[in-house]
């Protein structure tokens, strides 16, 4: 698996990236240990459209960017230097960059906001 994925944005994948640097983790084992306590629902009813599809990637990409951000929240290293982190602006950056992804997780969502000249 390639380290970016190709069903988030742009913005989306710079956040798992940062994640799996300050956690020292693979992407792909994030993606795993994400996948296997994600349930998606595997049911979708007859004549679903491309926009369930987009909203079913929407979920996962939104889903996955809480979970890679909440496990680096959640890490000791942001606590005991939060002061010094909001200090030189990393925190603010990382929490910004966060809301952005989570407001576009899915590459489809980028797509739509392409300007076609």
């Amino acid at each position: 698996m390639a380290d970016r994925l190709k069903h988030l944005s742009s913005i989306a994948n710079d956040v798992v990236q940062s994640c799996a640097l300050k956690l020292e983790t693979p992407v792909e084992k994030l993606v795993e240990e994400f996948e296997t306590t994600w349930k998606a629902d595997e049911t979708a009813p007859v004549g679903h459209n491309i926009t369930a599809t987009n909203n079913n990637n929407n979920s996962y990409g939104r889903k996955f960017v809480e979970f890679c951000s909440a496990k680096v929240l959640q890490t000791r290293d942001i606590c005991k230097t939060i002061e010094e982190k909001i200090a030189d602006g990393s925190f603010s950056r990382f929490t910004f960059d966060m809301m952005l992804a989570w407001e576009m997780p899915a590459s489809a969502d980028e797509e739509s906001f392409t300007v076609i000249d």
